[in-house]
């Protein structure tokens, strides 16, 4: 079911959603009339998106990786319009934001990342 957001709730619903789904695997995909849709990012771990209104265009920022090599910020200048469908599990679903434009992000939280161990060669571990 998707759930258009109003505008006076856009800074709680996203602070809301950056801490449940912070570390959720993602995709983000910009869609417009001039290039169609285009695929900006898939399997990078979801760091929380933030909205600013008091400069002199409003700018939605998601923040997408994780360290130095993988960390992409998409910006969205002057949004208009955002939703949001859920998939009904969890913070999981499809965040849907529109800019004066008419140009479309949407970014997918699919699940959370899986949780990768690191260990060094020099650890033993013994099973009984």
């Amino acid at each position: 079911m998707t759930s258009e957001i109003q505008r006076f709730e856009w800074k709680l619903f996203f602070d809301k959603l950056s801490r449940d789904a912070t570390d959720w695997e993602t995709s983000v995909q910009v869609i417009n009339d001039r290039d169609g849709a285009q695929m900006m990012s898939e399997g990078l771990p979801f760091n929380g998106v933030t909205f600013d209104d008091k400069g002199v265009k409003a700018v939605i920022e998601v923040l997408i990786g994780s360290g130095t090599s993988n960390h992409q910020t998409h910006n969205i200048s002057e949004p208009v319009r955002v939703a949001f469908e859920s998939t009904g599990k969890g913070p999981s679903g499809t965040l849907d934001i529109e800019d004066a434009s008419g140009t479309k992000t949407l970014v997918t939280l699919m699940r959370p990342m899986p949780v990768l161990a690191v260990y060094n060669s020099s650890e033993m571990v013994a099973f009984a």
